[in-house]
């Protein structure tokens, strides 16, 4: 069995029957690309610009990464993973930074940046379904529009959190437009870079899984 839907990369690239012939190879690879996937979240989510209350990492490209490469259905499994793990890991070692500044379920369910936290599922969701069941990712132009379409919704969910969660209870943002200075203008220049990035990732990852 595979968690991999069939037009993933990582079907393409380790799925072939040359590496991996038997079903239960197929989950265990998948189960190890879950595991890397989600290290790879909580590594990238320390390599950071600490602005308050959200920082700048470098999680989002992550992101666009798995959906593109690991598709809608592993990719989804990989962002749960991730926040079982920091959720896990916040219930055993309080102060180990899995998320970007913390981890356990009250910092999932009520940090300032939860709301980005969250968008990461829906996000990941949209890149894999735009990549794999529409075929987006075979043409290079679309690739660009599905991580952009991606970042779209991450920004939809964790901008909606922040105006109705955190905007009504703190004192430290009053209006809309001192949330959107807080929570979105200086990200808009380093996440047009990273979809860059994860755009020509992703088209040579394509390049790769077609000379399979």
């Amino acid at each position: 069995m595979a968690l991999a839907s069939e037009n993933s990369i990582v079907s393409n690239v380790f799925h072939s029957r040359k590496l991996f012939a038997k079903n239960g190879t197929t989950l265990s690879t998948d189960l190890f690309l879950v595991l890397i996937g989600s290290i790879l979240l909580a590594i990238s989510a320390q390599y950071k610009v600490p602005l308050w209350p959200v920082p700048i990492t470098l999680q989002s490209l992550v992101v666009m990464l798995i959906g593109t490469l690991y598709g809608w259905r592993l990719g989804s499994i990989t962002i749960i993973a991730y926040w079982t793990e920091g959720i896990a890991i916040g219930g055993l070692f309080s102060q180990m930074p899995w998320f970007a500044n913390g981890s356990g379920l009250l910092y999932f369910l009520s940090s300032p940046s939860s709301g980005f936290l969250w968008g990461f599922l829906p996000m990941v969701f949209s890149i894999g379904f735009l990549s794999d069941k529409l075929e987006w990712r075979e043409n290079k132009l679309k690739i660009f529009y599905l991580l952009v379409i991606g970042q779209l919704i991450l920004y939809i969910v964790g901008l909606s959190h922040a105006y109705f969660i955190i905007l009504p209870n703190v004192d430290w943002m009053n209006i809309g437009s001192e949330m959107l200075q807080i929570y979105l203008y200086p990200f808009i220049f380093g996440d047009i870079l990273k979809t860059f990035i994860a755009c020509t990732i992703t088209i040579k990852m394509v390049e790769v899984a077609k000379r399979r």
